[in-house]
């Protein structure tokens, strides 16, 4: 099930308390996918065998520890399900009330299964050593489980055998007592019935519930084959499907695609493409297309919450013109709209697609550089945009390259064109000291509210920027080749920032520039780092590492700004579209890019700024997306005299003064 967790007051009985701890702040909170506790799959308790932290909620980027438990047993509520193997979330409880602790599989011990399935002949011992002879064996059934060896369900034994390592159970039998059995992770597991039908589209299967991880063959592959789904194997490596096929039993590494009874009538105005098989892996071309709506009497369906490439379910069309099987995704989108944008084609080469968001190429078809004029377009179930065209192979969709294609909104001929991209800067992890470093150079630190502090004279290496001072007020300048710079001074909330050497803005920041320890350049708090950089920063906390700061720089160009002398009807129009190229970690936080224009006649009253309008038009591709920005900024009769300025965060990109005489009458 799916898991919302809400912030709980905390009240500190029989728990060790983190002093200077936070709760964190929302933007960091996640959904977890946990299970309940059944003694199972997810374990009632567990044997902690080192401090552990815990938190309110299952998330520990900026979300600080409230404190950490001590070795002992605690009770669980529910769990992640890949707890044997790797770190793993557990809501347990707690006399403080109920907490959440990340664990990795060496920090605690569990007791096993009350039951498991032996699925194969399997020896029995009298100790838990194969030196000794057998006693017995046990051909297939339901176990008692009474014992097992220390980390039994680790998948490392220590001796160089990783990921599925025997280990021994200890099981009670009737007519021989208590004996040990040696098995396999992939052995531990409950089988349940199951009454099913699935189309298996490519799926390896084994004859055996059982994978060899060294050699990873199987017994065969299962290829467009609808199969009898008749139980399930449900190990601490996975779950194993039995299938009943004409050439026998066989246990494959997913249950395919589930089918399920169901009649209903589709509505449809557009043509529909019918395929042999619920999936279009192996068709290019549909073999019915009907048109009108479509009585179906069978579909798939998705059995779980998260199934990365799943294409949607398939229904089972039947109808007098024939029958095959229907997916809206492979079809002509019905909530398709006309589309009045002109594009412009500069990729050497663009694929088409009989439909869009599906890999189905159209006849081979491609196309070069060239404009087009689109007929329809519909944005995917991802946010991202498609274009459909007449083409020489028909009617297709394509997708534009952000990075090279250009949009044309109809009547915005003459938009400015700004291309933004991201900068990888690096990712700097601290130290068991609490020093953030950047190879064995310490550059910044936490404050005791655990913002993360960075060194300006890193971070002038780091962005480009050419650092002075102090001047004999003690002033620091950061200046970057644009024409931008800003200035701050140890100790002092307030900065300033400058474009060709003259104030643009005093402003606020967050937290007082830090002095150094050497009495060099001050460390500023993460927060106006972006602030004063235009930096995207991230902070993250790993499985197996420390807390960490991640750095990115947006890049802009900014082309075809054209700035007209004079103008009508009192208004001042400009417009443009962003190329937003970004790739995000984490957790990321990005400064706000705005475009400004300020009336220099009015002196410098925070009133004089007028901030244009900024709309998400659509995604172009993955971490790609297309801004609209535009204003319509009022002038007065006569000359106006304006400062136009893009800027990211308090970062001057692009700034100009503009002067333009407003003809009206």
């Amino acid at each position: 099930m799916w898991k919302r967790t809400i912030a709980l007051g905390l009240i500190a009985i029989g728990l060790q308390v983190s002093l200077g701890a936070s709760s964190g702040n929302a933007y960091e909170y996640e959904d977890t996918p946990t299970e309940v506790a059944d003694g199972i799959h997810i374990p009632r308790e567990l044997t902690l065998l080192e401090d552990i932290p815990y938190y309110v909620i299952p998330n520990a980027l900026l979300n600080k520890a409230e404190g950490s438990i001590s070795p002992q047993t605690v009770k669980v509520i529910e769990a992640e399900n890949h707890w044997s193997g790797a770190w793993n979330w557990w809501k347990i409880h707690t006399d403080a009330g109920d907490r959440w602790i990340k664990t990795a599989p060496w920090q605690f011990d569990t007791p096993p299964p009350t039951t498991i399935n032996l699925m194969t002949e399997t020896p029995l011992y009298a100790k838990p050593s194969e030196n000794s002879k057998p006693t017995a064996a046990l051909s297939p059934q339901e176990v008692q489980v009474v014992d097992a060896e220390k980390g039994w369900f680790r998948n490392s034994s220590g001796t160089g055998e990783v990921y599925n390592p025997k280990k021994w159970l200890k099981i009670h039998t009737t007519w021989l007592g208590d004996q040990w059995v040696h098995l396999n992770l992939d052995q531990i597991g409950n089988f349940y019935p199951a009454d099913q039908m699935s189309y298996f589209s490519n799926y390896y299967y084994n004859l055996k519930p059982q994978f060899d991880y060294q050699t990873y063959q199987t017994d065969g592959t299962l290829s467009k084959q609808f199969a009898h789904v008749t139980g399930k194997f449900r190990t601490f490596l996975g779950t194993y499907y039995q299938i009943e096929t004409a050439d026998g039993v066989k246990w494959t590494f997913g249950g395919g695609q589930p089918i399920v009874a169901e009649t209903k009538i589709i509505k449809r105005t557009h043509p529909s493409a019918l395929y042999t098989y619920p999936s279009s892996q192996y068709e290019d071309e549909p073999k019915l297309i009907l048109t009108g709506d479509l009585p179906y009497y069978e579909k798939t369906y998705n059995e779980y919450i998260t199934n990365y490439g799943y294409d949607g379910d398939w229904y089972h069309v039947r109808t007098p013109q024939g029958e095959g099987w229907f997916n809206p995704t492979f079809a002509e989108p019905e909530d398709a709209v006309a589309e009045t944008a002109t594009i412009q084609l500069n990729s050497p080469v663009t694929a088409l697609f009989r439909y869009p968001n599906t890999g189905i190429i159209l006849n081979h078809g491609q196309i070069g550089p060239q404009t087009l004029h689109p007929i329809a377009a519909w944005t995917d179930p991802n946010g991202i945009r498609w274009f459909q065209i007449n083409s020489f192979v028909g009617e297709s969709w394509i997708h534009l390259d952000p990075f090279q294609d250009r949009v044309i909104l109809k009547d915005r001929e003459t938009d400015a064109v700004i291309q933004s991209d991201s900068s990888y800067q690096g990712a700097f992890l601290q130290n068991e000291k609490g020093a953030y470093t950047d190879g064995s150079e310490s550059i910044g630190y936490d404050d005791k509210q655990g913002e993360p502090f960075l060194d300006t004279a890193f971070l002038a290496r780091l962005y480009h920027f050419e650092l002075t001072g102090p001047d004999v007020a003690g002033w620091w300048t950061l200046k970057d080749d644009s024409g931008y710079a800003f200035q701050i001074k140890a100790g002092d909330l307030q900065a300033s920032t400058l474009w060709d050497g003259k104030l643009v803005k005093p402003l606020k920041l967050s937290s007082s520039p830090d002095p150094s320890s050497k009495q060099g350049p001050p460390f500023l708090s993460l927060t106006d780092v972006r602030t004063l950089f235009g930096a995207t920063t991230s902070v993250n906390i790993g499985n197996n590492i420390g807390k960490m700061v991640t750095l990115n720089a947006q890049r802009y160009t900014i082309d075809h700004l054209q700035l007209p002398p004079n103008a009508v009807n009192h208004q001042l129009p400009i417009s443009g579209l962003i190329y937003e190229n970004r790739y995000l970690d984490y957790n990321s936080i990005a400064p706000v890019f705005q475009l400004t224009v300020k009336n220099r006649d009015l002196g410098e009253t925070s009133t004089t700024e007028q901030v244009a309008a900024m709309k998400l038009l659509y995604d172009l591709g993955y971490s790609s997306r297309l801004y609209d920005i535009s204003m319509d900024h009022p002038l007065q009769p006569g000359m106006n005299h304006f400062t136009i300025r893009f800027h990211a965060g308090e970062r001057i990109i692009w700034q100009r003064d503009w002067d333009i005489m407003d003809t009206a009458k």
